[in-house]
């Protein structure tokens, strides 16, 4: 047998409390032999991960490299950056995930398929005189059924048997900024459904030969807009927890070419998190659990032609990151857009 591959692991020391919250989103560019798996009916996990874990090509390992001190905080931030977006302050990076949503009830029954989920955003980042850097995100779902694939107006609750409408998830603004700080390293600032937070945000690398592995985990707990005695059937509670994983797999040496401002990236992306307003589940015991692929574009053509068209129809706003004046301004999730465009539902007799 061979040698075993180098390993190393690098990551930041980090207190319980510090691992206890995170966060992130989104991507962009790719590398040629990704082009030919981006039809969604051709993104099957071995396909998509076998890409992104090929040994390096001719050209790359003929490219410079700068390595990168990943303890060190400042070069670890500036990394990430390369890796989920781009460097560039005028490049707009676009991004995919797909996968499907379970529901989990009790602790002595398996989890529940109940849809499928197809999604895609769009951000851009700006590098501030200080180190920090400034996201503007932008990102949209749609659900769609399990045995047809297609997208879902209505579904039917498995839990209650009642029908619910269903609403895409469709965030305009998902800003965020990725600081330095003193206490904690690496962290985040970002608005939480009215809630300004600072974050914690421990940057895990693992190299193993030529692949790079991220991982980025948010976990946080933060008042929910949908107050139980407004909201009966909508909200899940007076608390809304959340914990969502980010996963990338890429090429080191591409991310250390000093050449290039981005680097490819595939993954996934998992979140833990309450039942959908839409779902009329109240605060019945339980949550949700996504489970996707996602991966970098180079633009939305890479979509295939029956999501792109559908965003094309519904949401064609989205196809571009949110503009510089809107730095400030308070995020969008799930749950407070539902609240902005619906009224509660009256309680059931």
């Amino acid at each position: 047998m061979g040698s075993a591959p180098n390993f190393d692991y690098h990551t930041a020391t980090t207190t319980a409390e510090e691992l206890n919250s995170n966060w992130m989103k989104k991507p962009r560019s790719r590398r040629e032999a990704m082009q030919s798996l981006l039809s969604i009916g051709g993104m099957a996990a071995g396909g998509l991960m076998a890409s992104s874990c090929a040994g390096p090509t001719d050209s790359q390992s003929a490219a410079p490299r700068v390595p990168i001190d990943f303890d060190d905080p400042v070069q670890s931030l500036r990394a990430f950056v390369k890796l989920m977006g781009d460097l560039d302050p005028t490049v707009e990076t676009p991004s995919w995930f797909g996968g499907q949503v379970f529901g989990d009830t009790r602790r002595d029954r398996p989890l529940k398929a109940l849809m499928g989920i197809e999604g895609f955003g769009v951000l851009r980042v700006e590098r501030q005189s200080d180190t920090s850097y400034r996201v503007f995100n932008r990102e949209l779902a749609f659900y769609t059924d399990l045995k047809t694939g297609e997208y879902l107006d209505t579904w039917v609750n498995p839990y209650t048997k009642e029908e619910c409408e269903v609403k895409p998830i469709h965030n305009m603004v998902v800003n965020a900024s990725m600081i330095v700080s003193e206490k904690f390293g690496t962290a985040i600032e970002m608005d939480f459904d009215g809630n300004l937070m600072e974050v914690p945000m421990p940057l895990g690398w693992q190299t193993f030969g030529h692949k790079l592995f991220s991982n980025f985990e948010v976990h946080t707990a933060f008042p929910n807009e949908l107050k139980p005695e407004l909201w009966p059937r909508e909200s899940s509670g007076p608390v809304i927890r959340i914990a969502e994983i980010f996963q990338r797999v890429a090429n080191l040496a591409e991310l250390e070419n000093p050449d290039v401002s981005t680097a490819d990236y595939s993954g996934c992306w998992t979140r833990v998190g309450p039942w959908l307003p839409w779902m009329r589940q109240g605060q019945a015991d339980g949550n949700l659990f996504f489970r996707t692929f996602m991966t970098k574009l180079n633009s939305a053509d890479e979509l295939s032609p029956r999501f792109k068209a559908h965003i094309e129809k519904h949401l064609p706003e989205y196809f571009v990151a949110p503009p510089a004046e809107t730095w400030g301004s308070r995020n969008d999730s799930s749950f407070s857009v539902y609240v902005r465009e619906n009224e509660p539902l009256p309680p059931l007799e």
